[in-house]
């Protein structure tokens, strides 16, 4: 199937911890519009994500570092003062008319924006007070919430600034999955 090249479309989905990103994404795979290449993570999975998660591929240390020493990743970073590492790979491109897509955090635009030129940014967002509910339970299930809670006010802000489509998840995870959909099928002429 090969990679993107630098100025091909490419659909990033952004927002804080606990919005909805990645249900809505499942979603929009499954419908066959977009098609998902996940980042790398060192971030053990929690309780409601699985091996076959379609926005991550979890991975112990070692086999990171080794795909980092192999030049699979084009850069690794750390974020949230938490001791995981993520790899941001090629972007995969994809078949038919689905819509290549990526998952990422708001401070990593800026990377991103080294290896893709043509991209478009969704941010999902959502309540902080219904997020902080997600985050706690998460955090009571042993997952270590670092300062993503704290930093939610500033990471929807920054997102706001780079997004040009935001979108929040107020009702149900199917009414933002067919925002979404009507809003890719615009911006990127589709019609499925």
């Amino acid at each position: 199937m090969g990679y993107l090249r630098k100025d091909d479309i490419l659909l990033v989905i952004i927002g804080p911890s606990g919005a909805g990103k990645s249900s809505v994404i499942e979603k929009l795979q499954k419908k066959g519009l977009v098609a998902v290449t996940p980042s790398w993570t060192t971030r053990p999975m929690r309780s409601e994500e699985s091996v076959s998660a379609i926005e991550h591929h979890f991975v112990g240390k070692d086999e990171f570092r080794k795909k980092k020493d192999e030049g699979f990743f084009l850069e690794t970073v750390q974020m949230f003062g938490l001791p995981y590492e993520y790899g941001l790979p090629k972007i995969t491109k994809s078949k038919n008319s689905q819509v290549p897509l990526i998952m990422l955090r708001s401070i990593l635009i800026p990377l991103l924006s080294k290896y893709y030129s043509n991209f478009t940014v969704y941010q999902i967002e959502d309540d902080e007070q219904k997020i902080k509910q997600r985050l706690l339970k998460r955090e009571a299930a042993g997952h270590n919430m670092g300062t993503r809670l704290s930093d939610y006010e500033k990471e929807v802000a920054s997102g706001r600034k780079i997004a040009s489509r935001v979108f929040t998840n107020d009702s149900s995870i199917e009414g933002l999955s067919r925002l979404l959909e009507k809003a890719i099928k615009e911006d990127f002429k589709i019609i499925i």
